[in-house]
């Protein structure tokens, strides 16, 4: 059976951090589901556009294995700031999902108070973002801690889809076989 992704989207999103691991998971087999929050017509933080499969009213916990927040500014506090983004964060993780966040999103992980105790990493700075003060931050490009996974930004969106496919169990060497393919072939 195919593991499915949700790649939440808000307006403000950063393209490359939703783009660059949906392509990398979709070559590994996991099945994409791109989600707006309130259209299916996204805007980008750079202005591109992006048309989502369906809007966050739509999806439920039991409808995916992992659920990735891209950041981007506005669109992490626009992700932060709907209710029902945090709700479906909280309902994935006690229904031991992958949860995992790239940039400034991590602080939406830290808000919705399934991070706790748990040492995440993020945009340098992005820890300033959250209402939560039990914040711990490494600056380390990709963290991995069971089913929470998060990025430092978009340089490291390749190593942080790697992260969150070996987290669905995909193998090491199939991870490797992919990236080895990937520039190979330029």
């Amino acid at each position: 059976m195919t593991k499915t992704i949700c790649i939440l989207l808000a307006d403000g999103f950063e393209e490359a951090e939703a783009l660059v691991p949906a392509d990398y998971l979709a070559r590994l087999g996991f099945n994409i589901k791109f989600v707006g929050t309130t259209d299916t017509k996204v805007r980008g933080t750079h202005n591109f556009y992006l048309h989502a499969d369906t809007t966050l009213d739509n999806i439920t916990p039991d409808d995916l294995d992992a659920l990735i927040l891209p950041g981007g500014l506005p669109g992490t506090i626009n992700l932060r700031n709907d209710e029902r983004v945090i709700n479906l964060v909280k309902q994935a993780h006690a229904k031991n999902k992958i949860c995992a966040a790239i940039c400034a999103a991590p602080i939406i992980l830290r808000d919705s108070q399934i991070a706790n105790d748990l040492t995440i990493t993020g945009y340098p700075e992005c820890e300033k973002l959250s209402f939560n003060p039990n914040f711990k931050f490494s600056g380390n490009a990709v963290e991995s801690n069971g089913q929470i996974i998060t990025a430092i930004g978009m340089g490291q969106a390749a190593s942080f889809a790697f992260a969150i496919a070996k987290a669905l169990g995909t193998s090491e060497e199939h991870l490797a076989s992919l990236a080895l393919s990937t520039f190979t072939n330029i």
